[in-house]
Order: C-alpha cells, then structure tokens, then sequence
C-alpha cells in the first residue's frame, strides 16, 4: 500500500503513521519498493500470520468467555487448542427457563438437515439415538465414537437386527476408554460443542454452535482425533 492507503486503513494520520513504519522495518517487517508502496518482508509475512492466529483466539475466546472458563476442556489436544481461534464465528446457545430443551430441540432440528454427520458422546440420549438411526435409513453417513457404557445403552435401547442393518449401511460405531470429556458433533454444515463443568457433572444447558468452515475443519480434526484413540464396534 501507499503511505495514503495505510493511514486511512489503520485511521493514523501520516505522520503517526510513517513513525510506525520506520518502527517496523528497523525489525525488517516492513520495506519500501521502488514504487514507494509500503510490503511486508518474509519476516513480517510470518509474525503477521502468528498475529492474525492470535487475535482470532483473542476473539474466540472472549467473545464466549464464561463458556471457556467453567467447562473441563482437557478433551481437547493441545494442537487443537493452538487453533481455537477456527471457532471465533462460534455462539453459545443455552437455555432459558421458558425453554428448557432449548440446546436439545435445536441440535435435533439442526441433525435433520444433516447430509453426513460425525460425532463423539460420552453421554447416551434415547431420543438421540433413534434420530440417528433413522438418518441411517435415509442414506445419511453417521460416524459415533461412544463411551463403553454409552454403547451399552445404544445396544440395549435399539432393535439389534435394526441396528445391525445400519452398521452394514451408513453406521459406523466406535468404542473409547476412558469416557470423552467432551461431547459434539460436526457435519456438512455445522458443529455443536459441549463439556462438563469443572465439577465433572455434565453441562446439558450449554452448547457452543459454529457454522464457518474453519470450524468445521477444525471439528472433523477433533473427531479424527478420537477415532484414532478407538476401535470399531463389530456385533
């Protein structure tokens, strides 16, 4: 950019705003060319790609910032949390004592428009696992990495030759130990993240939703992850 295009882009008048440059090409940031335009260095190219990764994380972070500060995230790898700021687009749903389903009912309104879901549970919901038998029925790929107990409770709560059929489809189950400290989801469209609190009871009121693709990058890595901590389930 020129001095001109600098000073209105960052609102710095230009005398505050060459002081600024001189500042950062003495830590060969920034550099003139013959054309006078102001360019970044490849070093410069490199810290701002660091900063950009740190103000997203900033955003993240405090735009939800009680959701990140009473739930356990110890389920998230380390990697993952580096890359928190993918979910800077991410709102927390909760709910409302006129609607106490809130998180539930949508989550389950959001799965209906679904084209390939993928997802790890440490918690079992009835409701939850029809719904995703059902999807299984209409062509929808369905991935689960579950708790042991979980499973259990899958087993137990679904007709086996019905749930024997989706394995041979769309159904693929995967069992972890220990149970997951997180529970969410990540589709073709949109990701739905929840934790337990700090007290280990798990959180149903609270669900952090995200619809960008970074999210939904970032999602699919966390459940690539879990996959690689589980074994297939074979009845």
């Amino acid at each position: 950019m020129t001095l001109s295009q600098l000073s209105e882009q960052v609102g710095a008048s230009s005398p505050a705003a060459v002081h600024a440059l001189r500042e950062l090409a003495k830590e060969h940031l920034t550099y003139q060319d013959e054309k006078r335009n102001y360019l970044l260095t490849n070093i410069g190219e490199i810290v701002m790609r660091k900063l950009e990764g740190t103000n997203a994380t900033i955003n993240a972070l405090s735009k939800n910032r009680q959701f990140w500060l009473e739930h356990d995230i110890s389920g998230i790898p380390k990697n993952l949390l580096d890359k928190i700021g993918s979910l800077a687009d991410s709102e927390v749903l909760s709910a409302t004592p006129t609607d106490l389903f809130k998180t539930f009912s949508t989550f389950y309104m959001l799965l209906g428009n679904a084209r390939e879901i993928h997802g790890v549970s440490p918690i079992f919901v009835e409701d939850l696992t029809n719904q995703f038998i059902k999807l299984v029925a209409k062509d929808i790929k369905v991935e689960l990495v579950v708790a042991p107990e979980v499973l259990d409770a899958i087993i137990r709560s679904v007709d086996r030759k019905e749930l024997e059929e989706a394995l041979s489809t769309n159904l693929k189950l995967f069992k972890i130990e220990p149970q997951p400290t997180v529970a969410f989801t990540v589709t073709d469209y949109f990701l739905s993240l929840s934790f337990f609190r700090q007290d280990e009871s798990f959180d149903w009121s609270n669900d952090l939703l995200s619809y960008s693709s970074d999210s939904l990058e970032w999602g699919q890595e966390l459940f690539e992850y879990y996959v690689e901590k589980s074994e297939p389930v074979i009845l």
